[in-house]
């Protein structure tokens, strides 16, 4: 989660990071403000990994759950008790359902488990399977606000996945295929009645609450994640003359790759053949992000792209 709202990927498809629940909200994300050390996001954010599946620093970790264990947070247990309830009176039409009409035979037979875990956390639910050996665990989980069908709908994913191979983040091409899959199974076929109230968060017509966005781009300040008023540039002052060049023309293609030959004329001129070294530009490109986060932006600005270049995103 931390790394997907530090990449943007939730605020750019119009969803809001705020500190609580927004209740029944499914395009708010329950980020809760642990006050995060910069280590945590610096961290989070030299790891090139963006999704669930991924391993991230035991240090961040165990940050986020010491803090946790301070965390004073609402008593959700009635909630929990009634969802599980819920889902044990649908799970076994549910999965009578899946064995009648959908084609997901080989996709079942290859699951070890399933674990579920409901949390006031996150966005409105998450999945992934896995692999355990020959084995898949299917991982899901329902945030406390949404009921029991949103178990269904992640249980769903995680089968679609298995079955065709096609998972992707969140806007990317795979991500639009199966949440179209996604969405007609769970309103317009059997598996409607398992979510009556399901709504499709890929929608691009939708309401924003004012007052919701200003408090999530109040957080994302807070956090060090959206720079309020002064731009990146004008804060860096304390430069190389090569980082400055680099800087410069990053900018200048704001949003587009610059070739690692581009960046290489920069940095070497008329000597780029002989001079020429990836792991020199590496070095600048670290020393640039590292000036940035020391400068309060805990978000990734710079982007890599192996055999393209880099790019600046602010």
């Amino acid at each position: 989660m931390a790394k997907n709202i530090s990449l943007g990927y939730y605020q750019n498809n119009g969803f809001l990071v705020l500190p609580y629940l927004e209740r029944g909200n499914s395009r708010a994300i329950y980020f809760p403000n642990l006050g995060y050390s910069k280590e945590f996001w610096k961290a989070i954010n030299v790891n090139s990994n963006n999704d669930l599946s991924a391993s991230y620093s035991q240090k961040a970790i165990d940050e986020v759950k010491n803090s946790l264990k301070k965390y004073k947070n609402e008593n959700f247990e009635t909630k929990i008790i009634k969802i599980k309830l819920d889902w044990y009176k649908m799970e076994k039409d549910f999965f009578g359902d899946i064995d009648k009409f959908l084609n997901f035979g080989k996709a079942l037979a290859k699951v070890e488990k399933i674990n579920v875990l409901i949390t006031p956390f996150g966005t409105r639910g998450s999945f992934n399977p896995p692999r355990v050996g020959n084995k898949f665990n299917l991982n899901v989980t329902s945030r406390v606000d949404f009921p029991a069908g949103n178990i269904a709908f992640g249980i769903l994913q995680n089968l679609f996945i298995i079955d065709s191979w096609i998972g992707g983040e969140i806007a990317s091409e795979k991500y639009i295929k199966r949440m179209a899959a996604m969405t007609f199974l769970m309103k317009s076929t059997i598996f409607s009645k398992y979510y009556p109230d399901f709504t499709d968060i890929t929608k691009t017509k939708f309401t924003v609450d004012r007052d919701l966005l200003s408090q999530s781009n109040k957080y994302l300040v807070e956090l060090g994640l959206i720079n309020k008023n002064v731009s990146i540039i004008e804060k860096l002052n304390n430069l190389t003359t090569q980082e400055e060049k680099v800087l410069k023309v990053l900018n200048n293609n704001r949003g587009n790759y610059v070739t690692f030959d581009e960046i290489a004329d920069v940095l070497w001129g008329n000597d780029m053949d002989d001079k020429f070294s990836l792991l020199v530009m590496s070095k600048v490109m670290e020393n640039l992000r590292r000036k940035i986060r020391e400068i309060g932006v805990n978000k990734e600005v710079i982007f890599t792209k192996r055999g393209k270049g880099y790019m600046i995103i602010i």
